[in-house]
């Protein structure tokens, strides 16, 4: 067995008679022996005092700038009964007056008189052969009558586009059909009826 110095046993007697009672966290106490040996003892937990589940944690509780404005508003309006407020009706009638309805009459006889927009419309036909050009206007008008061909005339070149599309993608659809029999074919912008260009399918 191990020695130890006296000296060294005395300041550790001293050391565990001064602080022998006291309790450590989590509900150790330790002593010291006479031998110098240290024992710790653990209390349950079911022997510990319950702890107040009831405790004012409002210390503890983050601070924010108006709050307790607000605390004392809801406070004060929580004791007070609420009063049933009700708010005059104005005598004014509720209409438009007479110069906005001025404006959005104007408005919408402007709206009318647009009748074209950019647009799109697919060539399928440029040459100088006028019966060329009528028969790919035929075939366009019967195998897709919601649109419309049309054929201009620069001398002395004949163009014939067709449709009225008011997007792209709608256009994509026809030329997908038409550039098998119309390889030079293509999608081009254009000003288009707005009508027309709603009624296509």
């Amino acid at each position: 067995m191990q020695r130890y110095n006296p000296a060294f046993l005395l300041i550790l007697w001293l050391l565990a008679s001064a602080c022998g009672s006291k309790v450590v966290s989590g509900g150790n106490s330790s002593r010291t022996t006479t031998d110098g040996t240290t024992t710790t003892n653990q209390s349950s937990n079911s022997s510990s005092p319950k702890k107040n589940t009831e405790e004012d944690l409002s210390l503890y509780r983050p601070k924010f700038k108006g709050s307790n404005d607000s605390e004392s508003n809801s406070q004060s309006n929580a004791s007070q009964p609420v009063e049933d407020s009700k708010t005059p009706l104005s005598d004014m009638p509720l209409h438009v007056n007479k110069k906005l309805d001025a404006i959005l009459d104007t408005i919408s006889m402007r709206n009318k008189s647009i009748k074209f927009t950019n647009g799109f419309r697919i060539q399928i036909y440029v040459g100088n052969d006028r019966k060329a050009a009528d028969d790919a206007k035929i075939y366009t008008y019967q195998k897709y009558p919601e649109i419309f061909p049309y054929l201009s005339y620069q001398q002395p070149i004949y163009k014939v586009k067709i449709g009225d599309f008011l997007n792209r993608m709608d256009a994509e659809r026809y030329y997908a059909d038409l550039k098998d029999l119309y390889p030079s074919a293509m999608i081009l912008p254009d000003k288009v009826e707005i009508k027309k260009g709603i009624m296509v399918k």
